[in-house]
């Protein structure tokens, strides 16, 4: 490891609008103090090509790659994570996701890995947290302090992510980080000592309230309901951006309720429940190539993103041809 010491620490995160992953990747960051850590947020439909392209172009020359709050489906992106690690790189998985964690044993997670840790019972921000700290006596006092300087946020990204919601100014912060973008809020964390908004966050927070707002009433214009054989209740819209506060918004009051959100922003499906609807939305997500969580998960379909074009030219269309022939009174 010698010849690596003066390279790079690599993080690659959930994102780009993740408070959970970017929190964890400033965790690391934090961890190691004056150290040069780089980091890259990927949305959960492109870790395979983010960590397959990046993988090729590190190999040789980073030190750590810390994967956190995020998974693959490649065994692809096994092979090329496998040769990074070969060439000397030690790599890290910390992910709390169900749908990684039920398929922990499959072929395309198998890589030497010098430490993972995975688990529900926690988001990733807390978990890459907990992990550090069993590290602490390898850290000078600074950067043990560092890394408790992060412990308000870490708690607040555990409290937003698992959407417990008990920690004032959790919900500000999920919503600043959406409308900052992950780069930016990871860059502005870094200059905290203490878990408050910077200017860059305020001014973001405010526009994301403005968002939501127009998120929701889209949400509201577009939705349609279902009920399903096996009792429960669908509840499908569009949004633009903002799902889980809008889908919260959707099942508010409502019992047994699933909500589908299709995010013209995003071009992905967000999957929320009502909290006493039993549905274990990270199989169905699954079944679509996606994952998450039971209560939260999501998946992209290529087609989903034409569907409203087509039903669009199918509305005009008709309308041309019965116009057809038609003269207009000169």
């Amino acid at each position: 490891m010698g010849r690596f010491k003066n390279r790079p620490i690599r993080v690659v995160s959930h994102g780009p609008a993740c408070l959970d992953g970017t929190v964890a990747a400033a965790v690391v960051a934090r961890f190691y103090g004056p150290r040069r850590v780089i980091a890259v947020f990927a949305a959960n439909q492109e870790s395979d090509t983010v960590l397959q392209h990046n993988a090729q172009r590190w190999t040789g020359r980073v030190q750590e790659l810390w994967i956190t709050d995020l998974s693959w489906k490649e065994t692809t992106t096994a092979a090329r994570l496998a040769e990074l690690a070969h060439a000397g790189t030690r790599i890290y998985w910390i992910d709390h996701h169900r749908s990684a964690i039920v398929r922990r044993h499959a072929p395309e997670f198998s890589l030497p890995l010098a430490g993972r840790r995975l688990s529900e019972r926690f988001s990733a921000a807390r978990l890459v947290y907990d992990y550090l700290r069993q590290h602490r006596a390898r850290l000078n006092s600074g950067a043990r302090e560092g890394l408790e300087g992060m412990a308000r946020l870490v708690a607040m990204a555990d409290d937003h992510d698992r959407w417990v919601h008990r920690i004032a100014g959790s919900h500000d912060w999920a919503l600043a980080v959406q409308a900052l973008g992950g780069t930016r809020s990871y860059r502005e964390i870094l200059k905290l000592d203490e878990p408050r908004l910077t200017p860059a966050l305020k001014a973001a927070l405010k526009a994301a309230r403005a968002a939501f707002a127009q998120s929701l009433a889209l949400a509201e214009a577009t939705i349609v309901e279902r009920d399903l054989t096996s009792g429960q209740r669908l509840r499908a819209a569009c949004c633009n951006g903002y799902s889980s506060e809008v889908a919260s918004s959707l099942y508010e009051g409502r019992k047994a309720t699933v909500v589908a959100l299709f995010d013209l922003r995003s071009f992905g499906v967000s999957l929320r429940r009502s909290p006493d609807c039993g549905v274990d939305l990270s199989e169905v997500a699954h079944s679509f190539g996606g994952g998450g969580h039971a209560a939260a998960a999501g998946f992209s379909l290529d087609g989903l993103k034409r569907f409203p074009a087509e039903r669009l030219a199918e509305l005009v269309g008709a309308k041309i041809e019965s116009a057809a022939g038609i003269q207009l009174p000169s």
